[in-house]
This record gives C-alpha cells, structure tokens and sequence, in this order.
C-alpha cells in the first residue's frame, strides 16, 4: 500500500526493550484494522416459536425476505419494538440473527467478488446479486462501498484505548499502547490468518480508494488515542505532544502492518512471520521508548 510508512530492517544497535508485561494483552480480533475476510459460517439458529408454539423455520438456511417485513438490512428490533409485539412472530433475537446472516453473506459475496477482479470493477450491484439481496439491502448495511472492506469502527479503537487507561503506574502511553500494537499484529502470523491477510493485501493494494480509506481510518485511529492521551494529561488546546506520541505508535502500527502484508504475500506465515513481527515490533518499541519513555507515566 502506497502513503504508509514501511518496516525497515535496521543494523544499527538500539537501546535494550523495556521489560515487558508478564503476558501480552489479548486484542479481540487478528487484525486490528481490517474484519476476517471472509467472515465465519454463521451457526445454526435456535428453533424459533410462533406466537402459537408452532416451531418457525430453524434449519439455518437464511430467511426468505417477508413482504411484511422490514428491509431485509434494516437494523434489528430492540425490546418492546411496536412492530414485533404486533406480530410476534419473530423474537428480536431472531431478527437480530437474521441481520448477522444477512450482514455475512454479503461480506462474503463482497470478498470472492473483490479477490476475483479487484474491489474497483465490482459494482454493489454485482456484490448484492451474489449475496441474493437487492442493491438496497447492501447499502442498509454499509453505506460506503468501502464499509465492504473496512470496519467503520475497528475494534481496534476501544481495545487500544482500553490498554492505555488500564496501564498500571508508572507505565508511559508508549509503552501500553506500543505493546499492544506489536501484540496485535504479531497475531496476523498464525497459520490460519495468512489467507485472508494475503487477500486482502491484494485487494487494497490494488486499489487507490481503500488505500485512501484505509489512511483515513490510521487518522481517526490516531485522533482518538492523542484525544484520550490531551485529556489525561490534561494538555492545553494546541500541546503537541499529545500528537507525536499517537502518531509515534500508529506509525509503528502501519509500519508492521504493511510488513504483514509484504511477508504474507511472499509466502512467509506462520511462527516464521509471527516471530518477525514480534522482532521488528520490539524494534520499533524500543526505539519509540527510548525517546518517549518518560512522556505521560501514570502516577
């Protein structure tokens, strides 16, 4: 992906890695960045009742769209919905379920489309015929085509905020929030990951728009860390520091991922590529310690 700082092999010595914590937080997900792709088989619903008793289709084959339904994409009802007590036929819980179902075949679709001709030649037309949904229906659940590839929200965001305010005293922001970066990508070395990592390097570099979107999402990223850093240490508007040091461990981010992304490519996964991501990472941690060691300790 072009605009995002690569990792760089260094030969010059560093300073010694900080001690690390006793075990590596756990992100939630493989990629921080990006969703699973494709996305996991849905299991198989509960046996749904009627209002009657009588059981409700349950083999897990996904719905036929009901005409007195809302739109197939339209958001699961939430307890006590007018619409559902009035009919009673499908429990919020189901309707939820529907919308996943829904929500993964078109990811799906979305996925074999994009690895097949590239995420610029393939309309949402073409993605919601594959999926069996109308055109409407996939923009109900993502309103930008690039929502296809990209989370809006990553789950990253919360789960990097989140190592940050729970860092024990005397831990710099660098340091909780370095650690969890190289931990996170570390995980896109599994055996299992090395697919969809490779396919979707393919997809994004192959297109000028999600390299964009996906720079867009590095900078709300960053924002929303040098956010959370200004107000704990409660920097005046305008202090820089606040800045550097989100744009400092988001650098290291892009810097592993793109390193990812070249290893897998080349066909490297596995402990092979974790245990890179883990030497450059510690690499870049040091280097960001050595300078901002001292920047934002808990007291």
């Amino acid at each position: 992906m072009t605009g995002v700082a690569r990792a760089v092999p260094r030969t010059d010595p560093l300073p010694p890695v900080p001690a690390a914590p006793a075990a590596d937080p756990a992100p939630a997900v493989p990629s921080p960045l990006i969703r699973a792709f494709p996305t996991a088989p849905p299991p198989p619903p509960a046996p749904a009742r009627t209002a009657s008793g009588d059981p409700a289709r349950a083999d897990g084959a996904p719905a036929a769209a009901d005409p007195a339904d809302p739109a197939d994409g339209a958001a699961p009802a939430r307890e006590g919905d007018g619409d559902a007590g009035r009919r009673g036929a499908r429990t919020p819980g189901r309707r939820e379920q529907r919308y996943q179902e829904t929500r993964a075949r078109i990811v799906d679709a979305a996925a074999e489309l994009f690895a097949e001709r590239g995420f610029d030649a393939v309309s949402v037309v073409e993605v919601a015929k594959r999926a069996g949904v109308v055109e409407k229906t996939v923009f109900n659940h993502f309103p930008m085509k690039e929502g296809l590839v990209f989370d809006a929200d990553p789950p990253m965001r919360e789960a990097l905020l989140d190592a940050v305010r729970s860092r024990p005293s005397g831990e710099s922001v660098s340091a909780a929030a370095g650690s969890f970066v190289v931990a996170a990508v570390g995980l896109l070395g599994a055996p299992e990951a090395a697919e969809g990592v490779a396919r979707m390097a393919r997809v994004i570099r192959g297109s000028r728009t999600l390299q964009v979107r996906e720079r867009e999402i590095l900078g709300e990223l960053t924002d929303a860390l040098a956010g959370l850093i200004a107000e704990e240490t409660r920097a005046w508007p305008g202090q820089v520091e606040p800045w550097l040091a989100a744009h400092a461990v988001l650098g290291l981010y892009a810097s592993l991922l793109e390193l990812a992304r070249d290893r897998v490519l080349a066909g490297v996964s596995g402990p092979e590529l974790s245990g890179e991501l883990r030497r450059q990472g510690r690499r870049g941690l040091a280097l960001l310690q050595f300078g901002l060691a001292g920047y934002a300790k808990r007291r």
